[in-house]
């Protein structure tokens, strides 16, 4: 593990995540999104076992429908500057394949401009 990486073992944010889901609250959302962003490697960049928890999130069938959906997905809009090219790509494919399948009205807003934006270009 690199010892330069305070996002490798984001442990409480993922807690502080999965917490907020639970209790439905989307500033808590929002908030354990920041922090989880926040937890990067000594080059600045979010790690990807970082993002990949959060596709991992956004995978779990309640999702579809949940209106915290979009809160979780506009990681990927905040933090695209600090996201590898692997973590990115990741995401791509994620929402070409899961994209559709969201219901509530601000998750396909956020699918739509990660879809069409620069966000996840390179």
């Amino acid at each position: 593990m690199n010892s330069d990486c305070r996002a490798c073992d984001n442990s409480v944010e993922r807690s502080q995540l999965e917490d907020a889901l639970r209790s439905g609250d989307a500033d808590a959302v929002e908030q354990a999104i920041d922090e989880i962003g926040h937890a990067r490697d000594a080059t600045g960049m979010i790690p990807d076992e970082a993002a990949f928890y959060i596709i991992g999130i956004l995978r779990h069938s309640e999702m579809k429908a949940s209106p915290l959906a979009g809160h979780v997905l506009m990681f990927f809009e905040f933090e695209s500057a600090h996201l590898t090219l692997r973590a990115k790509d990741r995401c791509v494919a994620f929402l070409r394949e899961w994209g559709n399948e969201f219901t509530h009205f601000h998750a396909r807003h956020v699918v739509a401009e990660l879809r069409a934006g620069t966000y996840l270009k390179v």
